[in-house]
């Protein structure tokens, strides 16, 4: 990998990873609602206006139907989970159960589309379900139902996340990257729209507030999807794919660093077997040969 590519997904992981910083800070003040309409509202029109004058083409006729169906369940539902779990669990908690969507990709592949799981990838499968299992029950204080519910909403948008992921490698595979982001974000605010509370009061949110909602709209998804639709055009998608391991990493940093999160034992440990069960899922650890095959009987 050439060192320009390497720093671009170093850049994407941080960006992706200060997500979770940008929602924390946003969510107390304007809602999960409003903050996740906003972003997707800002980051879709941007991404459209960036297509055109690239002078990509869309097709829409042909391919709205499938772009709904990912603005609601790959896009405005998880968005959604994520933004009401950061409200209890911290930023650094929620970046590290993001690990998860490509434990949930396989399993949802192989059901779907049969994509045989090989033995690096059970091994993967039962690592990560190991690092979150570590993850939450290794805290200094064990965690309160909110707190679980909260875990299980962010884990259940990876799930959707891996649904979102496999619905378009089955029906979007003529369709432009560019372009299905741009239409699942803009359907997604469409979407979201009717369920906005209208009593909300958004003058009062302080500065702060209104400077994180930028952050994730323009730096965390708009230059963040513009970054790794160049890296998967430079470097194929399973290099590019390597930016899951970053962004939990960068996710505990800026909590740790911007929010006073603490660094704990457990999240440690659980970050570090979940990314090393991603690893074996992606292929980008191997099993040696003795551990991938099975012992004959004699």
């Amino acid at each position: 990998m050439r060192p320009p590519d390497l720093a671009r997904l170093v850049a994407l992981g941080a960006m992706w990873g200060g997500s979770y910083l940008f929602m924390r800070v946003a969510v107390p003040h304007l809602g999960p609602a409003w903050m996740i309409e906003l972003r997707v509202l800002i980051a879709g029109l941007m991404l459209l206006v960036f297509m055109h004058a690239a002078g990509r083409t869309s097709d829409w006729r042909k391919h709205w139907r499938p772009w709904l169906f990912i603005a609601v369940v790959g896009t405005a539902v998880p968005f959604m989970l994520i933004a009401e779990a950061v409200r209890t669990i911290d930023a650094s908690t929620a970046a590290i159960l993001n690990a998860l969507v490509p434990l949930f990709t396989t399993l949802i592949a192989a059901a779907w589309i049969q994509d045989r799981i090989t033995p690096a990838k059970a091994a993967g499968i039962l690592l990560s379900i190991a690092g979150t299992a570590v993850l939450v029950g290794w805290t200094p204080q064990p965690m309160s139902a909110k707190e679980l519910l909260a875990a299980s909403m962010s884990v259940g948008a990876t799930i959707l996340y891996g649904v979102n992921i496999v619905f378009s490698r089955v029906h979007l595979r003529e369709a432009t990257p560019a372009a299905t982001s741009a239409y699942s974000l803009l359907l997604a605010a469409l979407v979201l729209a009717p369920f906005m509370p209208l009593d909300r009061d958004l003058e009062s949110a302080p500065w702060s507030a209104w400077a994180a909602l930028l952050g994730l709209a323009v730096v965390s998804t708009t230059v963040a999807f513009i970054y790794y639709y160049r890296l998967i055009a430079d470097i194929g998608p399973v290099k590019a794919s390597t930016v899951t391991l970053l962004v939990p990493v960068f996710g505990m940093i800026w909590g740790v660093a911007f929010l006073g999160e603490p660094l704990t034992p457990g999240r440690v440990v659980g970050c570090g077997i979940i990314l090393l069960g991603c690893a074996l899922i992606l292929g980008l650890v191997r099993l040696s040969p003795a551990a991938a095959t099975t012992p004959r009987q004699g």
